[in-house]
Parts: C-alpha cells; sequence; structure tokens
C-alpha cells in the first residue's frame, strides 16, 4: 500500500475516530456512523456485502495482519470505519 495512504490512516486513527474490526464496523455502517470503511483484502466476503454502497468503500490491498499493524494493533484487521476523519484528508482520498 502506498506509504503516504498509511501515514494517512495513522493520523485518523491517533487524532479521529475510528471503529476497528468486521462488527464494529457494519454496526457503524448500520447506525449511519460511518463516513468511510477500509477493508483489508481478505475481508470476509459478508462484511464487505453489508457496507458496500453504504458508505465510500477503499480496499487496502494488504491481508488484515499488514491492516492491523498500519492501526498498530497485534491482530489482524479485516474492516474498519472511519467516524471522524480528525486532523487526516482520508475521506478526500477514499472518496477520490
Amino acid at each position: 500500500m502506498d506509504l503516504d495512504f498509511n501515514k494517512i490512516l495513522r493520523i485518523t486513527i491517533q487524532t479521529g475516530k475510528v471503529s476497528i474490526g468486521s462488527r464494529q464496523t457494519v454496526k457503524a455502517v448500520d447506525n449511519y456512523q460511518a463516513k468511510a470503511v477500509v477493508l483489508a483484502s481478505n475481508c470476509p466476503a459478508d462484511v464487505r456485502d453489508r457496507v458496500t454502497g453504504k458508505v465510500p468503500v477503499m480496499d487496502f490491498p494488504g491481508i488484515g495482519v499488514e491492516l492491523g499493524t498500519v492501526c498498530s494493533k497485534p491482530f489482524a484487521v479485516a474492516a474498519m470505519a472511519i467516524e471522524d476523519p480528525g486532523e487526516s484528508k482520508i475521506l478526500t482520498v477514499i472518496k477520490g
């Protein structure tokens, strides 16, 4: 993944509000709290189907372990919802 995107994602996590994990991401989307979603390449199809079309989605080309590393988590992260971008420009990057 682009190093700039990884940096933007880290700024979002540090200064904004995110929900990490498939269940929390789907919940944030269903409750209209998510402004965008980042999905790992190995995100389960059912999670992908439940969020696609409801909010902008960024496909992280790495697997969940790599997304977890970018998020400074010691575990795999298949999905994460961006609820507040904080000081980052992540919504601009995701929406293109």
